[in-house]
C-alpha cells in the first residue's frame, strides 16, 4: 500500500511538473508593414479625392487664422482607449493614433505622390483629431488625410480651433457615419514623471519610445527651430511666449502631432520640435536641429498641458 501511494505522489508531482513547464501562449506579435502603410494611404486618399473633397493647403492656412484662439469641448475623460490588466500601454492607445499626411500631383503625370507624414491624435469619436499647427502648412496643392491603426484613411474637411503660439491644432475628418476610438487628456506631469512617446518617425509607423519630463519653460515659436519633422516654424515675434514641455523620449522627423502619453494612457503632452545645442550658439534657441559635429544635445520640445487645456475643453 506503502509503494502505490508513493507511485501515485511520484506520478501526480510529475504531471504538475509537466503543466507548470508548458509555457503561456504569448500575446500576438504586432508587425507592421512601414511600405504598405504609405502606399495604402496614397491610393486610399487618392480614391477619396476621387469622389469628394478634402482640406488642401491653401484652404488650410486661411481656416488656420480665421479659427486662432478657438476652443473645441471634447468628451469626458472617460479613456476610450482604456488600459486593462492584461494590455499593455501600447496596445491599449494605439487604436488613438494616427498618421496626417498629404498627397500631391506632379507636372509630370497623374498620380497621387505622398508629401509628408506626421502624427496626431483622436479626441472624440466622431473625428476630432489633435495634431501640430505647423503640420497643416504644407506646399501649394498638397491635400490632406488621416490614417487610422486600422489602415483606415479619412479626409480632412475642416480646421476646427488652433493654438498658434503653441503650436496646436484641432482639424475633423469624415469619418464616414463610423465612431472611432480616442484618448483623454490628463494631469500635467511633473519633471522627473516618465512619459511614452507614440508617433512615426521617418515613415517608421507607430513607434514607442519611453523618457521623462526634463523640464518646463516660457519660450516664444522661433522661425528658424526645426520641428521634428522637419518644416520651420513661421511667425517669431507675431505671438505671446507659450510654456513648453521638454523630454527626453526620442522622435524624429514624422513625429510631429504625436502623442505623449502618461503611465495611465492620458495625453499629457505633443510632439512638436527639436532644438540642437551648439557649443558655438550657447545653446540658445532658434538654431536649426539635426546632427552637427559639434552638436552637444538635442532638446525635444512638446506641447505643454497648459497649451492643449487652452485649446480643449473638456466637457464632464
Amino acid at each position: 500500500m506503502k509503494t502505490l501511494c508513493r507511485s501515485l505522489l511520484l506520478a501526480a508531482m510529475f504531471a504538475t511538473a509537466a503543466i507548470q513547464s508548458v509555457p503561456a501562449e504569448s500575446p500576438p506579435l504586432t508587425v507592421i508593414d512601414d511600405e504598405r502603410l504609405a502606399r495604402d494611404f496614397v491610393s486610399k486618399l487618392g480614391g477619396l479625392l476621387a469622389n469628394g473633397t478634402t482640406l488642401d493647403a491653401e484652404i488650410s492656412r486661411q481656416q488656420l487664422a480665421d479659427v486662432a484662439g478657438r476652443r473645441v469641448t471634447a468628451p469626458a475623460p472617460a479613456i476610450a482607449c482604456g488600459i486593462s490588466p492584461d494590455q499593455s500601454l501600447y496596445d491599449a492607445v494605439v487604436p488613438g493614433v494616427v498618421a496626417v499626411g498629404s498627397v500631391f500631383k506632379c507636372e509630370k503625370c497623374n498620380d497621387w505622390h505622398l508629401g509628408q507624414l506626421a502624427s496626431g491624435w483622436l479626441l472624440s469619436a466622431d473625428g476630432l483629431v489633435v495634431t501640430n499647427h505647423h503640420v497643416l502648412q504644407r506646399d501649394k496643392g498638397n491635400k490632406y488625410g488621416v490614417m487610422t491603426s486600422d489602415g483606415e484613411v479619412y479626409a480632412v474637411t475642416e480646421v476646427v480651433a488652433t493654438a498658434p503660439a503653441g503650436d496646436a491644432a484641432v482639424i475633423r475628418i469624415d469619418t464616414r457615419g463610423q465612431r472611432l476610438p480616442f484618448l483623454a487628456l490628463g494631469p500635467r506631469p511633473d519633471c522627473g514623471d516618465p512619459v511614452t512617446v507614440i508617433s512615426h518617425p521617418k515613415g517608421r509607423f507607430y513607434c514607442l519610445s519611453n523618457g521623462v519630463v526634463s523640464r518646463y519653460h516660457r519660450q516664444r515659436r522661433w522661425d528658424r527651430a526645426a520641428n521634428a519633422d522637419g518644416g520651420k516654424q513661421p511667425g517669431a515675434g507675431q505671438h505671446e511666449p507659450a510654456v513648453w514641455m521638454s523630454v527626453t523620449a526620442d522622435y524624429a522627423t514624422g513625429s510631429s502631432g504625436g502623442p505623449v502619453f502618461n503611465t495611465a494612457g492620458e495625453v499629457v503632452g505633443m510632439v512638436s520640435r527639436t532644438v540642437a545645442a551648439l557649443p558655438d550658439a550657447g545653446g540658445e534657441p532658434g538654431q536649426p536641429a539635426g546632427p552637427k559635429p559639434n552638436e552637444q544635445m538635442t532638446f525635444k520640445d512638446c506641447v505643454s498641458p497648459e497649451t492643449l487645456q487652452s485649446l480643449i475643453e473638456v466637457c464632464m
